[in-house]
């Protein structure tokens, strides 16, 4: 399974508020709400801001564009052969 950012945002503030996390952050609720929706892209501060207050780490990979569509019809092939 493939999780998206804000999956593994969600995940990762896991039962605490978005308002308690957002402060955690030192964000705004309306900014953090809109990166966790997926409406808006973190910055790479506020990205770095995540991993530390999650005690996690961030790995950036840049990934070639047709790379990204062959992996994503991998993935997708997978999921046929497994029903």
């Amino acid at each position: 399974m493939v999780l998206v950012f804000r999956d593994k945002l969600k995940k990762l503030r896991g039962k605490k508020t978005r308002k308690v996390f957002s402060e955690e952050l030192g964000m705004s609720i309306s900014n953090y709400s809109l990166i966790e929706s997926g409406k808006s892209n973190p910055t790479i501060p506020t990205l770095q801001r995540i991993a530390e207050v999650t005690d996690t780490e961030l790995v950036v990979d840049l990934i070639i564009k047709n790379e990204v569509e062959t992996k994503k019809e991998q993935l997708e092939l997978d999921i046929l052969n497994e029903q």
